[in-house]
């Protein structure tokens, strides 16, 4: 006997659409922060990929062994759109490939961190940024040189450090709203057009409409554009207040 899909419409939950969401292991931030911004109707549904610290050379080319399993994951839930949310991932491997490989496999829309950063640069026109982040000096590095191949400025780009394993790629998620805010502030150049504050596992949410207040310009986070690319990809239009200009005008 054969089983239908049952529609949108009938699920209790999730019934304008459902996220899938993939993140490294250690992050604790990018999904909170998506229920926070998700309207009525959306829900998000996370899967994993294995992030081994200590244990390897090199974590995030490591993770994505992790792909082929959560994408599985996300095939049973039968989430309408994928969300790929990790920014520096995109420094190994280009997320074009990544996009393609997840949106093959699954048949599904699907948008990347980097991706939703830079179309929402060009949503909003804009060529200069400043960039803070709480990454390594190393990864700062790559993502200056990164953004620079794209065809945009980087007026400033600085990191926020802590605590060591910050260095490798852990514990973003600890920095505090006041040393965000602080980051952010500290890196506005009168050139930039736009600050960029990079790391899905770093909080922001709480801090964007505040700054932009302040800073007279728009603030685009890691985890804020990716939930706005996968809102838009899954045709929901909403927007929303308390989550920064380009959630609340595009």
């Amino acid at each position: 006997m054969a089983f239908r899909t049952p529609e949108k419409s009938k699920r209790p939950y999730g019934w304008r659409a459902r996220i899938g969401l993939i993140v490294p292991s250690p992050n604790t931030v990018a999904e909170t922060e998506f229920w926070q911004m998700a309207p009525f109707g959306i829900t998000v549904h996370t899967t994993r990929m294995l992030y081994r610290a200590e244990e390897v050379d090199d974590p995030l080319t490591d993770m994505e062994r992790s792909l082929p399993r959560v994408i599985q994951e996300l095939r049973g839930l039968e989430v309408d759109v994928v969300a790929y949310g990790c920014t520096a991932s995109a420094l190994k491997k280009p997320y074009e490939e990544t996009q393609k490989y997840i949106a093959t496999e699954l048949g599904l829309p699907t948008v990347t961190t980097m991706g939703s950063i830079l179309r929402a640069f060009c949503t909003l026109g804009i060529k200069k940024i400043a960039v803070g982040s709480p990454y390594s000096e190393e990864i700062n590095t790559q993502e200056k040189q990164y953004f620079e191949s794209q065809g945009l400025e980087v007026t400033v780009d600085k990191g926020v450090r802590l605590f060591e394993a910050q260095e490798r790629g852990r514990h973003m998620n600890l920095v505090p709203k006041d040393a965000v805010e602080a980051l952010a502030i500290s890196i506005n150049s009168p050139e930039a057009e736009a600050i960029f504050l990079s790391c899905a596992d770093m909080a922001t949410l709480g801090s964007i409409d505040l700054l932009e207040q302040k800073i007279g310009k728009p603030v685009i986070t890691s985890t804020q554009a990716t939930f706005w690319g996968a809102l838009r990809a899954a045709n929901i239009s909403d927007q929303l207040d308390g989550c920064g200009q380009l959630l609340k005008a595009y």
